[in-house]
């Protein structure tokens, strides 16, 4: 048995619209899928009885990436975390254009963020990258590497 890969990334979300815009307008990535789920297979698993949501499938150009929107429609059950709480805090997403991105999220979006250069002994050939908070609070890294192929020590 392998790990063939990455499928996507679910972010439950509050505003459809506006999720789909900071996704959209910061990342590049296309609408593929906007559709209801609903029904006893979505009841199974979700494990909420009556569950019922909008789902909104993003993509990266060629299909690399796909981010999956979930506005429930009885509301969102949780709050955000802080970084430090134990179990997943943060989806790490590539980009080619960190400062193109960083403008975009200060201009569309309100934040301003300063990325951080990761030490060469940690990451040979460079990475720069920043945390940043999607509309609902979901934290995300963006990182861009060097032009050398990324090697960990």
């Amino acid at each position: 048995m392998a790990l063939l890969g990455h499928d996507h990334i679910n972010v439950v979300v509050t505003d459809m619209e506006r999720s789909i815009r900071f996704y959209s307008s910061l990342l590049g990535l296309a609408v593929v899928m906007d559709r209801p789920l609903e029904g006893e297979w979505f009841e199974r698993v979700t494990g909420l009885e009556g569950a019922r949501a909008r789902c909104v499938i993003l993509a990266a150009p060629g299909g690399a990436c796909r981010v999956e929107l979930l506005q429930f429609a009885d509301g969102p059950a949780t709050q955000p975390t802080q970084p430090s709480t134990p179990g997943l805090r943060h989806v790490a997403l590539r980009v080619d254009d960190m400062d193109g991105c960083l403008a975009i999220l200060r201009r569309e979006f309100g934040q301003s963020v300063e990325p951080t250069e990761v030490p060469k002994d940690i990451v040979r050939g460079g990475k720069r990258m920043c945390y940043i908070r999607d509309p609902d609070g979901a934290m995300i890294e963006l990182c861009q590497y060097g032009l050398e192929q990324p090697e960990f020590r």
